[in-house]
C-alpha cells in the first residue's frame, strides 16, 4: 500500500513552451532542469514536466481527463496575469460551495488547470 502521493509528471511534446508558461506566469522556480526536463518542489511533492517520444501531437486531445489544481494566495492578480497573458480562459473566478474561489483555463498544451484560493 502506499503511503502517500508524492508528485505528477506532465509529459510534453515541446518542453519549452510548458516550461516558460509554469516559470514566468506562475513564478514558480525549479528545483532541477535539464533540456528536457524540469523539476518544482514543496516539501516532499514534485510537478514535474518531461519532453516524451511518444507524445504526437502538441495540444491534449482529452484535456478533461484530468485537471491540475494550484492553490494561490489572492487569485484576481494572478487570474488578471493569465488573461493579461492571452491565456484561454475556460472559467472566470467564481466563489465555490465550500467557500473557496476557483479558475480554470488551459496551459499552452491545451492541459486544464485550476487555481484555488482557498476560503
Amino acid at each position: 500500500m502506499f503511503a502517500k502521493f508524492s508528485g505528477i509528471i506532465l509529459w510534453t511534446e515541446k518542453i519549452s513552451n510548458l516550461q516558460k508558461f509554469y516559470e514566468d506566469l506562475f513564478g514558480l522556480e525549479a528545483h532541477y532542469v535539464n533540456n528536457k526536463f524540469i523539476s518544482f518542489r514543496w516539501k516532499d511533492f514534485k510537478f514535474s514536466i518531461g519532453e516524451h517520444s511518444n507524445i504526437t501531437n502538441k495540444l491534449n486531445q482529452d484535456p478533461y481527463r484530468f485537471m491540475i489544481n494550484l492553490n494561490v494566495g489572492e487569485i484576481d492578480s494572478t487570474f488578471n496575469k493569465l488573461k493579461a497573458n492571452n491565456v484561454e480562459i475556460l472559467r472566470e473566478p467564481e466563489i465555490e460551495h465550500w467557500g473557496g474561489i476557483v479558475a480554470t483555463f488551459k496551459d499552452p498544451d491545451g492541459n486544464i488547470i485550476q487555481i484555488l484560493q482557498q476560503p
